[in-house]
């Protein structure tokens, strides 16, 4: 079927013309076909697909044709550099974004770094700027561990404390050598090492109290970081009262030692003399006398002597006292027994039994004296004895010595 008003060749129930938009009624477009297909008919319908404009009127010989590679046109540099620049143009743009990515990225960590700079501003106080920008710290130099303490770096100015103690102490040669060295070492290392500790303490904040708003985690950083002089100055005077009296002591010590020592020597020396007198009295009376006390009774400048000696088999006690420069016998435990036999007969007079009482206790002031002794003995060899030498213990061989 064909339009009725320029002829081309219609599809099938096609009635609006696909060139010149004419509606093409039935009975119209029958009048335009023929009743036998020509030649003509037949080659516009095998190009009409291919929309190949024929005439009517033309006789078309249909002649096999050679299909030919299309030929590969060179192209021009002219062409060449105009297809490229698009792609040119694409990079530039595509470099324009990555920078504002970037530079949107940097605001971004240049904000945050600016926010945590506030913070650690708030924590060190009104130093900051001249902490962060000095190389070198002079108030750290002069004053050494008190300001570390001063900052609030407590841990760190303990532990320096206690290392220069075991310093002072046990490397007393080096000592001078290690305080110049610590004075340098806080004078230039204070400062990175002070604001890499507030950092870290910063961030630690902001951790805990995420979500907070900023003018409260200012004010946060501001309580717990600063300075404080009280605490540090407490810390810093009870380091110094130990190092004083750990000096002090030993030269305590020391004198009172020599003193002591000159008045110990002559207690032991008097005491080593009535001893011997003593055993040499007892000696025939007994098996043996296998040790001997002597006490001084420092404000009467008395002394009481004691004997523990053995006879068949059983243990006695024998009791010496200075009276008026004289040394007198007392008392005897070999008499504890008689005496205890009349109190029972209800034999025994008044004076009997006051020495009874009196025997009673020569036993366990023996074991007090004896143990007193021992105390003052680890005392004086720990140099920790305040007081005179008051109390000797004789073993067997220096009684037969």
């Amino acid at each position: 079927m064909k339009c009725v008003k320029c002829g081309k060749k219609l599809r099938n129930n096609e009635k609006f013309c696909t060139y010149c938009g004419y509606y093409n009624d039935e009975s119209e477009a029958k009048n335009w076909e023929t009743d036998t297909d020509t030649e003509e008919n037949l080659i516009e319908e095998n190009w009409y697909d291919e929309d190949v404009d024929t005439k009517e009127d033309e006789d078309i010989e249909i002649t096999p044709v050679k299909k030919e590679k299309p030929k590969k046109e060179k192209k021009s540099k002219k062409e060449k550099t105009k297809k490229e620049k698009p792609k040119k143009e694409e990079k530039v743009e595509e470099v324009k974004v990555v920078k504002e990515v970037k530079e949107i990225k940097i605001k971004e960590d240049n904000e945050v770094y600016d926010q945590n700079e506030r913070y650690i501003e708030a924590y060190i106080g009104e130093d900051y700027k001249l902490i962060k920008k000095s190389p070198f710290n002079i108030w750290a130099f002069l004053l050494n561990w008190m300001y570390v303490l001063y900052r609030k770096l407590f841990i760190t100015g303990i532990i320096g404390l206690i290392i220069t103690a075991v310093v002072a102490f046990f490397f007393t040669k080096y000592f001078l050598i290690y305080l110049i060295i610590v004075l340098l070492i806080l004078g230039f290392g204070f400062n990175p090492y002070y604001i890499f500790i507030v950092k870290r303490k910063v961030n630690k904040i902001l951790v805990d109290y995420e979500g907070t708003d900023s003018f409260s985690l200012e004010n946060m950083c501001k309580e717990f970081g600063g300075v404080n002089t009280i605490i540090a100055l407490i810390i810093y005077l009870l380091f110094l009262i130990a190092i004083v009296l750990s000096i002090v002591k030993p030269t305590i010590n020391a004198a009172h030692n020599t003193k002591f020592w000159e008045e110990n020597s002559e207690n032991k020396a008097n005491c080593t003399s009535m001893i011997k007198l003593v055993y040499k009295e007892e000696k025939p009376n007994y098996d043996k006398i296998s040790e001997a006390l002597c006490k001084i009774n420092k404000n009467s400048k008395t002394y009481e002597l004691y004997l523990k000696a053995t006879k068949k088999n059983k243990v006695y006690y024998v009791f010496y006292e200075t009276e008026n420069d004289y040394l007198v016998f007392k008392y005897n435990t070999e008499y504890l027994d008689a005496l205890n036999k009349r109190k029972a007969e209800n034999k025994i007079t008044q004076s009997e039994e006051k020495m009874l009482n009196d025997i009673k206790t020569i036993q366990p002031n023996y074991e007090t004296i004896h143990s007193k002794a021992i105390d003052e003995d680890k005392q004086i060899k720990a140099k920790t004895n305040r007081e005179e030498k008051l109390n000797y213990i004789f073993d067997y061989e220096e009684l037969i010595r």
